[in-house]
């Protein structure tokens, strides 16, 4: 299923002023040439850095998915086992139901998505969709299902600000 025009990625380097309409055009030739994904070349050709890739498929995630109110959504005890605490806090991931299908639906925060996608394809069995969920909401979630007294809000907010400056 191709993507909507706004939900390129090369569209929105370009929104956020990290490649030029040109670039991406350069980008696109060669990726029908090639076949190497459209990130790969963008770092190889023009110098992208993988941090500026990695925010633009976030956000291209973000509008394709959009964002869930974890208030309107019934939680599984069952998908609440499939992970444990550290992993819910470490990740900022929360899993909420399996689907008719038995794919499980999960909460995810955005500044965390790149690092949950990865762990759940890595160590989760069935086939999880990830939803992006508001973080101060998530972390009440996490709280109510997965306390960790230690995990406090002081601890929570430097560990925000480390992210932003090593980002």
């Amino acid at each position: 299923m191709a993507l909507p025009q706004n939900l390129r990625i090369g569209e929105i380097l370009v929104e956020q002023g990290v490649l030029s309409q040109t670039q991406v055009g350069a980008i696109l030739e060669q990726q029908k040439e090639t076949g190497i994904p459209f990130g790969v070349l963008a770092e190889r050709l023009f110098g992208v850095t993988v941090d500026s890739i990695e925010e633009a498929w976030i956000e291209q995630y973000a509008r394709l998915t959009g964002q869930i109110d974890l208030s309107q959504e019934p939680i599984d005890s069952e998908a609440l086992r499939v992970i444990n605490r550290r992993q819910a806090w470490q990740f900022e991931i929360l899993p909420l139901r399996f689907e008719p299908g038995g794919e499980l639906l999960m909460a995810a925060t955005r500044t965390r998505l790149a690092r949950a996608v990865t762990f759940v394809a890595n160590r989760i069995q069935p086939i999880v969709y990830i939803r992006l969920a508001e973080s101060e909401q998530l972390r009440e979630f996490l709280r109510e299902h997965y306390p960790m007294p230690e995990v406090t809000q002081e601890l929570l907010d430097r560990a925000m600000e480390l992210t932003r400056k090593s980002a």
